[in-house]
């Protein structure tokens, strides 16, 4: 405490002083000495009035008439999407089982990299969006698989 207040009080004081004298160094101040920069006369030095001087723009359009010219086709919105691939097709939880490979080895930190690596290949948000109930499909039951496996661990005395 500082003088009978707290940190806090004294330094909302000081913010209420401090406002009452810009208020009033403003309400002091006539408006035209409020200018705080004027770049008429600094700006305008060694510029004619007829023909601006523009040389670093000059020199940009410069580079770019010298500047090879790309063929890039614009991509077909219309065109047929890719085949989804055959992972994305194997949603049954007997084929997502056989895939993550669980087995009595593993510990907690083992099936939680088996949950990212898969993540990684099979997130809805990873896929195309015409992939994405597919992979919904094969997110959930290797959850569902992994999950299992993380509660049997206490029971088979591993962790």
């Amino acid at each position: 405490m500082l003088f009978g207040q707290s940190v806090f009080q004294s330094v909302v004081a000081r913010l209420e002083r401090e406002a009452e004298d810009r208020l009033n160094e403003e309400i002091a101040t006539p408006f035209s000495a409020r200018v705080i920069f004027d770049p008429g006369p600094i700006a305008a030095s060694g510029i004619s009035e007829t023909e601006p001087d523009n040389r670093p723009l000059s020199a940009y359009l410069d580079l770019l008439e010298d500047m090879p010219t790309l063929d890039v086709e614009p991509k077909d919105d219309a065109s047929e999407p890719a085949p989804m691939p055959d992972y994305l097709q194997k949603t049954s939880q007997e084929d997502v089982s056989h895939e993550l490979a669980i087995n009595e080895k593993d510990t907690l930190e083992s099936l939680s990299e088996k949950r990212r690596a898969f993540a990684r290949l099979n997130h809805p948000d990873a896929v195309p969006a015409a992939f994405r109930e597919n992979a919904h499909l094969r997110m959930t039951a290797a959850n569902l698989l992994i999950d299992q496996a993380v509660r049997l661990l206490p029971l088979m005395g591993r962790t």
